[in-house]
């Protein structure tokens, strides 16, 4: 695939990681500050974009990789872009360290989502992470850039309970992970993203009004880019989440394939907004359909137990 760098202002690009090998998928951010930092380094199958793009900026030594949360599409290759850069640190959720340490369980959990037989085709290996380089953060601690900058973290609870969103004071970006959920190019509208096991819709409701408070300059979408527009976005994302899980809620109690039902509802409610084919179509290929019922599901399930 092509290099695709995108300058953001203040040494901050976003590279387009190609995830899956196609355009507009996973958006990493890349400090190219007197110490480095890449935002997200997706999955191993397609990590050699990411690297592509750093060598063309002169990028030869990363000093941290800071990771939102380690689900594979965030970080299945962050063992192998440690090998890649061995000064790198790589940042991470306490709750998330110990499987980018050992992925053997994070692997098992993903299997029984996506499937054994997907696995490499989808995401590729994992490699384990020596632990004495893993640099564990939580909320409020911060990652220096260098000349006496530093990205802000923000434990954000809810899609998972690894996640964090990074924030910088200097570009006002708010690097969200799957915090706020997915804003496909060719409109941005916002859709949740509910994966089992830990999707809690009260947590993702209480982390995006504490995001419309710190009122970012703009939101860094990992799927995909930067989006201004902060709070309508955040509000979207609010009011669509909880019709989705009332959605689930009435759909379950009738029983059949929620997945597939849940699919049509939601492509069907895009089309009455009257957002464009070329955005309908973006979601309606994309592979996270299998979770999402699934995580809302399970959620009502640890609610009425």
């Amino acid at each position: 695939m092509p290099v695709s760098i995108t300058p953001l202002g203040h040494d901050l690009y976003l590279v387009d990681g190609h995830m899956h090998g196609e355009p507009e998928r996973l958006a990493c951010y890349v400090f190219d500050t007197p110490e480095r930092v890449v935002v997200e380094c997706g999955p191993s199958s397609s990590l050699g974009s990411l690297l592509d793009a750093l060598d063309e900026l002169g990028i030869d030594d990363v000093a941290t990789l800071a990771v939102t949360h380690i689900h594979l599409d965030h970080a299945g290759g962050a063992g192998h872009f440690a090998a890649r850069y061995p000064g790198a640190r790589v940042a991470v959720h306490p709750a998330g360290a110990r499987h980018l340490a050992e992925p053997s369980r994070l692997w098992a959990s993903a299997s029984r989502v996506w499937g054994e037989e997907h696995m490499a085709s989808l995401w590729g290996p994992m490699e384990p992470i020596d632990p004495e380089r893993l640099l564990v953060v939580d909320e409020g601690d911060r990652i220096p850039l260098g000349g006496g900058r530093s990205i802000e973290v923000m434990a954000t609870p809810g899609h998972a309970r690894h996640h964090v969103v990074y924030l910088d004071d200097t570009t006002g970006g708010a690097f969200v992970g799957d915090a706020v959920g997915i804003a496909f190019p060719h409109g941005h509208m916002v859709q949740p993203v509910t994966p089992p096991p830990d999707f809690d819709p009260v947590l993702v409701t209480r982390q995006l009004r504490r995001l419309a408070e710190r009122d970012p300059g703009f939101l860094g979408f990992a799927h995909y880019g930067p989006e201004p527009a902060v709070q309508e976005s955040l509000a979207q994302a609010e009011e669509r989440l909880w019709a989705w899980v009332e959605w689930v809620e009435a759909a379950a109690a009738g029983g059949g394939d929620l997945t597939a039902a849940m699919r049509a509802w939601v492509l069907d409610g895009y089309r009455a907004e009257g957002h464009a084919p070329e955005v309908i179509e973006q979601y309606d290929r994309a592979t996270f359909w299998p979770m999402q019922a699934a995580g809302i599901a399970r959620w009502l399930d640890r609610r009425d137990a």
